[in-house]
């Protein structure tokens, strides 16, 4: 969705997380449980609702995903990992080119190692399915011209910091390029090496290195 008044919205966000948000009843129901969510901040409910997401959100998307100020100003927050890889799934779809797809490496940490035998425990397939918040997914796939976000630091006095907002501008094999579309250094291309980044998660026993 567009937040065309940040200020209202914001407020309405703080009221919600601090519970003071107005609240209102259904027909039939004595208590004051439900929260009524004002009609511009709704899409409206289809057989598609991951279109219909990018559609409200992406308008015309076809003919504008190479505007560097109709992409940075848009954008889908979601509750899970699933539903991000959902909508990305549909935008790359949608926008015309050819999919290269980028596959990493994966292993366990060799520090992590807490249980016997791990490596026969957790074949590299098991671990090529894992996915982590903040984890690029064992598979990549991407084309020339959309937006993608950098998950980690590389390099901050260049603007390439974590959640830096680029377009792809080429495809190679273990190098993207990108050209930045926010910060100081709009328009400005920079290579995106393979970087190794670790993820843990409470119910596994170990430290899955990706790169």
């Amino acid at each position: 969705m567009i937040i065309k008044d940040s200020t209202s919205f914001t407020k309405c966000v703080l009221l919600l997380g601090d519970g003071k948000f107005p609240t209102v009843s259904l027909e039939g129901e004595e208590d004051s449980c439900w929260l009524k969510i004002s009609d511009d901040l709704l899409i409206p409910d289809s057989a598609d609702p991951v279109a219909s997401i990018v559609s409200s959100t992406y308008p015309d998307l076809i003919n504008k995903y190479k505007d560097p100020d109709y992409l940075r100003n848009r954008g889908s927050l979601t509750p899970t990992n699933q539903t991000a890889d959902q909508i990305n799934s549909y935008v790359l779809n949608v926008i015309p080119g050819e999919t290269t797809t980028y596959l990493s490496s994966n292993s366990i940490c060799k520090a992590s190692r807490k249980v016997f035998d791990q490596d026969m425990m957790f074949p590299v397939e098991f671990l090529n399915s894992l996915k982590f918040p903040g984890l690029p997914n064992h598979e990549l796939h991407l084309k020339i011209g959309i937006p993608i976000i950098l998950l980690r630091n590389i390099n901050p006095s260049a603007g390439l910091c974590n959640g830096t907002l680029l377009i792809v501008t080429q495809l190679v094999p273990f190098v993207i390029e990108g050209k930045l579309i926010i910060g100081s250094n709009i328009g400005i291309k920079n290579f995106i090496p393979r970087i190794i980044m670790t993820s843990s998660d409470p119910k596994w026993p170990f430290v899955l290195r990706r790169r």
